[in-house]
């Protein structure tokens, strides 16, 4: 499906963590396009080609390195629309993990982004509105993918506890929290035999977490965005409110 581009939101500036590929790239395309200063933190930003790159600031970060996220430029302006996108998947069992296994999952999807996110905010000239790209695999039962499945519970739950303080900090402050289903990224899922053609478009979901946010008027919302399985509607997007109580593991 094509991009639906977003309403101009209030925000004139956005930042995408994690903005050269998949999800966070179409994040950040779409705010692009439509007329948003934007700035893309990343490992890759610098073998971008030079069509990919185009209209955008690029900052290299690599997340799971402290001292590059130490040194990470955070000057940003504002208002700013925040999203916290960079990840990775990891499918193994806990026992067969390496230390470096997950060492390197969790830098990249919890420590480096809270290091990074913790300048930002401390330096930010005006109103952050954070958007976290969490997971359904937060709350959804899975298989193979405990050290996965728990970072990126984390990942939603600090976005949550964040809101009180930073509503305190400036009452124009928002946190947004997406826990979306399957999104049809290969290079996300390497190694693993996936029908690409049943999971969602992540343009389409990109102009979704969009429109949530450009039109968010209360410090907090979350959102489920779930991929249909109905014959025929495979990979619709499917829009709901609210956090999920967790599965039952069996």
């Amino acid at each position: 499906m094509n991009a639906v581009t977003p309403p101009s939101p209030n925000a004139p500036v956005a930042a995408v963590i994690g903005g050269t590929r998949g999800l966070g790239r179409q994040l950040a395309v779409q705010a692009r396009d439509a007329g948003l200063d934007t700035y893309v933190y990343g490992r890759s930003v610098h073998t971008m080609a030079p069509a990919d790159a185009r209209g955008f600031v690029l900052r290299e970060l690599d997340l799971s390195d402290p001292a590059s996220v130490d040194a990470a430029d955070v000057d940003l302006p504002g208002p700013l629309h925040l999203f916290w996108v960079a990840g990775a998947f990891l499918k193994k069992p806990l026992v067969h993990t390496t230390d470096a296994e997950i060492e390197g999952l969790t830098s990249l999807l919890l420590t480096g982004p809270l290091r990074l996110l913790r300048r930002i905010l401390a330096t930010a000239p005006a109103s952050v509105h954070l958007v976290t790209i969490a997971s359904s695999s937060g709350w959804r039962r899975r298989e193979n993918e405990s050290l996965y499945c728990a970072l990126k519970a984390a990942q939603a739950h600090v976005s949550r506890s964040l809101v009180p303080e930073l509503v305190a900090a400036d009452p124009a402050n928002r946190v947004t929290v997406i826990n979306p289903g399957g999104l049809a990224v290969p290079d996300f899922h390497t190694g693993l035999e996936i029908d690409y053609g049943t999971m969602m478009d992540p343009a389409e979901v990109a102009g979704i977490i969009w429109r949530a946010a450009a039109e968010q008027s209360a410090p907090f919302q979350e959102l489920q965005i779930l991929r249909s399985r109905e014959p025929g509607a495979e990979g619709t997007p499917i829009v709901s409110h609210g956090p999920r109580v967790p599965e039952p593991p069996l």
